[in-house]
């Protein structure tokens, strides 16, 4: 996905978000402390997809009939299910907490190990590379080309390159004076990290590790693709 970003980046495109329909409106807090929950999916039973709560928690939704149930969601939280009846200002959820070897620990302490600005690391340039190339050669092969002709200059290019997570469920991607950002979701449980770009494609890689100095993703999806490295920046 990330690779897919700097394509995106290197040919200056990118499309907003659409924002859904509005009609009914709330707010989602986490139980424990009260404090609003951003990137909470909400959707109507029964549909595949819904809107997500903003930075202040709240969320938007369509006009739903007599009896229609929503699903509030988020990781590292207890789904929680309420029919439109009942559906009040505030929605609170219950917060999960995960057993790693002998210790309890919650998801907002994993969650934050992510949220730093992130390089590719040095020995992992050249991987990044191909993958980048082998995503431009499926939408652009007179780029692509032209890329595996100048095979330093794009690897210099990367080495600049960087990824920031945000406290907010959304990460940016910039490449020299180029950007771009999606939204992101850890599920430390199944060790997938889900991102969606600027354009709505939802992409779920594998955490191969996660430490506060280290993290490798692995494109499951694309099994040929080579492992991405990256390391905080200085």
């Amino acid at each position: 996905m990330f690779t897919r970003l700097l394509v995106i980046l290197l040919l200056t495109l990118g499309l907003p978000l659409a924002t859904p329909a509005q009609a009914l409106t709330g707010r989602v807090v986490a139980r424990s402390t009260g404090q609003p929950l951003a990137q909470v999916t909400v959707r109507l039973d029964g549909q595949p997809t819904g809107t997500s709560t903003d930075e202040a928690g709240r969320f938007h939704l369509p006009a739903a009939p007599a009896g229609a149930q929503f699903i509030f969601s988020h990781l590292g939280y207890q789904s929680q299910t309420l029919p439109v009846q009942l559906l009040g200002p505030e929605v609170r959820l219950e917060e999960l907490s995960y057993q790693i070897g002998e210790v309890l620990v919650s998801y907002s302490s994993i969650r934050k190990l992510l949220l730093k600005k992130w390089k590719i690391e040095e020995s992992s340039i050249v991987a990044v590379a191909d993958n980048l190339i082998a995503d431009l050669q499926k939408t652009d092969s007179v780029r692509a080309k032209k890329l595996l002709q100048t095979p330093f200059g794009l690897r210099s290019a990367l080495k600049l390159a960087r990824l920031q997570f945000l406290d907010d469920g959304t990460f940016k991607v910039k490449a020299l004076v180029f950007g771009s950002k999606g939204k992101w979701q850890l599920d430390e449980v199944q060790r997938t990290l889900h991102v969606v770009g600027s354009k709505g494609s939802d992409e779920a890689l594998t955490v191969v590790e996660l430490t506060a100095n280290r993290l490798i993703i692995h494109d499951a999806a694309n099994p040929n693709r080579q492992d991405e490295v990256y390391v905080p920046t200085d």
